[in-house]
């Protein structure tokens, strides 16, 4: 295959033309953030009614390490990289949601890794570390060194290569699970195809087609159950126990409504690329541009990234990676988009995660639709993964082709019209709808990324005498005059003894709301409003009155909810009437601050032909907000709270789930 990416002037090829990071936070947060620019987006296009505008703010960094490689970079090596950006603040009308929370209960409760309250346990990732891959492969991918950018090249067309060949592949490369619908890599096929063979690859061949085709994924005991009674053990110890890294490798084909070319478009726009699969990339970053493909579409670009891949929970630790990305147009009507790890080209001591080569192709199908076959193909160290996600991480399904695909097919969902009893729809006008899932995508995207274990979340552990493992942290968000306020978020994950669907039903619901929401508890729960996403009921944006009278209105939510084999969600915020009005009345949804709640439902082991698993993996997400925190300690009282506000919704909900009359 030709390749005319080879036939570019080094020498006058484009340096670093770009470091620009894209982080699912919607409000303007005063964590460290240890990137040159940090830019929120929620600009796409979708195949439905309305279109999203753009809410793109910057946020300010002044880490000294960016210093130190500015100027290295700029300086020592004569490149013209713009680290400039302007600091926009965010202008957001306060949202006077009801808040659980008693100020004068307590004393400017702020997390403090010193407090005596609070064990200090930082996040799993190690920021700094991530940060100075990021910045050693930047300045090794700059430095001149047109030798460096060959190599990159050739890893990229052979890792497109690759990708055709695998994507198209079937057995015996590719293998169904016995125990799910997931369609596998056989590793050892894999080798023996894709590898240069030698002796000492006969014997590893041998030993993986004696275990699982997955290259040992399949490392817990079927027989244990993740409610904690009997805890998971990986096949071999030294798996759980050192750097090894397993292989997990799934392919998933679906179909889109979105043309060929715009979704090409989505994947390599690293602004629309982060929006759509913000259920699974927390923060990424273009680290340069070596290719810019042809003019007017993405034909042989080539370009280098770092991005962070997350669970919505602080139990499992995010995957980051370094990598080339490469857009190919493989013949008329179709398309490759391939990533692949740089790790043998940079080698770093500290590897936990690597992209072999991975993506999806995509072919142009009647109607403005599309076929995407994605693979999923990577090397990882699951050590700190939380032995209650082992059935579903271990395996390879929570991060599998299929997670992926879905993302896009939600992305690209119809939808609905605004159905309400209560409302008069009519009066409504059209840009209300649209300010209202505007908000509600806000509010979805700052869920995930509150919920995950992203370098941007440090999390600490609230200690327990009876074991549960509770997480919290602080953010800060400026007000418009930008007067600080600190907000909480708090979670934990449990064991259900009930399957996903029911699980979903019973939270999703605005009729049994009042059987586990501690605010919303034995008052009059109704839906006064909802647009439906997608083919399924159960995926739509509701707005939820609860009322303690007829005519006392105590708390609106705006929810929305959906639901997928791989995970289902309910998120939901208070919103105050004023706010609301402004929003079906067709006002500007960037100037509204939102703190989500909700829930991640995840099966307890991977699924098969839509059967569904006896029990479920439930994540409990609150965020709060109180103006009166401080930076020093969260006193006894406000540890005690938070502690009841989770142990008894826990307990609400499973009470609620075995009721006669659910």
């Amino acid at each position: 295959m030709k390749m005319n990416i080879f036939q570019m002037n080094m020498s006058e090829s484009d340096e670093i033309s770009q470091y620009q990071e894209i982080s699912s936070d919607e409000e303007i947060m005063r964590p460290d953030i240890t990137d040159a620019i940090s830019i929120t987006d929620d600009g796409y296009s979708t195949g439905s009614d309305y279109t999203e505008t753009d809410d793109t703010e910057n946020t300010d960094s002044s880490d000294e390490g960016l210093e130190e490689l500015k100027s290295a970079t700029g300086e020592e090596l004569g490149l013209q990289i713009d680290f400039s950006f302007d600091l926009q603040e965010d202008n957001m009308i306060q949202n006077n949601g009801y808040v659980p929370f008693n100020s004068n209960n307590y004393q400017s409760p702020q997390l403090s890794p010193r407090s005596d309250q609070v064990e200090s346990v930082s996040s799993t990732n190690m920021a700094l570390e991530i940060n100075d891959r990021a910045s050693d492969l930047l300045m090794a991918v700059s430095v001149g060194s047109d030798a460096n950018k060959t190599k990159i090249i050739e890893m990229a067309v052979s890792a497109m290569d690759e990708l055709v060949r695998k994507a198209f592949a079937g057995q015996p490369l590719w293998q169904h699970r016995k125990d799910c619908d997931l369609e596998i890599l056989n590793e050892g096929e894999y080798i023996r195809e894709f590898r240069p063979f030698d002796a000492s690859l006969g014997e590893l061949i041998r030993i993986i087609q004696m275990e699982d085709p997955q290259n040992f994924a399949n490392l817990y005991d079927h027989n244990a159950s993740p409610n904690g009674t009997q805890q998971h053990k990986p096949m071999f110890q030294q798996d759980a126990e050192t750097n090894h890294l397993q292989t997990e490798g799934s392919r998933h084909i679906g179909f889109v409504r979105m043309d060929a070319t715009s979704l090409v478009e989505c994947l390599m726009d690293l602004k629309q690329w982060s929006s759509v699969f913000s259920e699974i990339v927390s923060r990424a970053t273009v680290l340069g541009v070596i290719s810019r493909g042809e003019a007017g579409n993405y034909n042989e670009t080539l370009q280098v990234m770092k991005a962070e891949f997350h669970m919505p929970t602080p139990l499992v630790n995010i995957r980051e990676s370094q990598f080339a990305r490469y857009c190919k147009q493989i013949e008329p009507g179709t398309w490759g988009v391939v990533d692949v790890s740089l790790d043998s080209l940079f080698p770093y001591p500290l590897v936990s995660f690597r992209r072999r080569p991975s993506g999806c192709l995509i072919v142009a199908m009647p109607g403005g639709y599309s076929k995407v076959i994605w693979v999923e193909h990577v090397e990882v160290d699951n050590k700190f993964v939380h032995r209650m996600f082992w059935p579903i991480v271990l395996p390879g399904f929570a991060f599998s082709a299929a997670r992926w695909v879905a993302s896009i097919v939600r992305h690209c969902e119809p939808v609905g019209n605004m159905i309400s009893n209560s409302l008069h729809i009519e009066t409504i006008p059209r840009n209300g709808k649209t300010s209202v899932l505007r908000l509600a995508r806000r509010m979805m995207r700052r869920f995930y990324q509150d919920s995950s274990a992203s370098t941007d979340n440090l999390w600490v552990r609230i200690p327990l005498c009876d074991g549960e493992d509770f997480r919290l942290m602080t953010k800060t968000i400026y007000d418009l005059n930008g007067n600080p306020s600190s907000t909480l978020v708090f979670t934990t994950s449990l064991w259900v003894p009930a399957p996903p669907n029911r699980v979903f039903d019973l939270l999703s619901r605005a009729d049994s709301r009042n059987k586990w929401d501690l605010l919303a508890f034995g008052y009059a729960v109704q839906e006064n409003m909802h647009i439906i996403k997608g083919e399924s009921p159960g995926s739509r944006v509701s707005i939820i009155q609860v009322n303690s009278a007829p005519n006392q209105l105590e708390i609106l939510y705006l929810q929305e909810s959906y639901s997928h084999p791989t995970g289902s969600y309910v998120v939901y915020a208070p919103i105050d009437i004023l706010t609301m009005g402004m929003m079906l009345g067709g006002g500007n949804p960037d100037l509204v601050s939102i703190f989500p709640s909700g829930f991640v439902i995840h099966p307890d082991g991977p699924v098969k032909n839509g059967e569904e698993t006896r029990g479920s993996l439930l994540t409990l997400s609150f965020h709060i907000m109180d103006g009166s925190f401080s930076e020093n300690f969260i006193p006894a009282d406000s540890l005690n709270t938070i502690t009841k506000i989770l142990t008894e919704t826990a307990a609400l909900i499973k009470t609620a789930l075995f009721s006669d009359n659910l």
